[in-house]
């Protein structure tokens, strides 16, 4: 992480983070925690351990975004 002398990060990585938790990732993705968990779970999303904390990869994110079946409308007799 590039720092400045105070310590933060640069205005670079937080406009373009390499990784985020997963209340991060449920918020980006417009998904709940409970979903990520899910996916977690399942093994459609990966995430990464550091210590205690749970992150989960900005491209490991896009590729289960990316994952997802399209939606498909289905019409119903009479509807145009």
């Amino acid at each position: 992480m590039i720092q400045s002398n105070k310590g933060e990060a640069s205005d670079a990585e937080r406009m373009n983070p390499l990784a985020m938790t997963i209340e991060e990732a449920a918020h980006v993705a417009r998904l709940s925690r409970s979903t990520i968990y899910l996916a977690l779970r399942d093994g459609s999303l990966t995430a990464r351990k550091v210590g205690r904390r749970t992150i989960i990869r900005v491209e490991d994110l896009r590729q289960f975004l990316a994952a997802l079946p399209a939606f498909e409308s289905q019409r119903v007799d009479g509807d145009v």
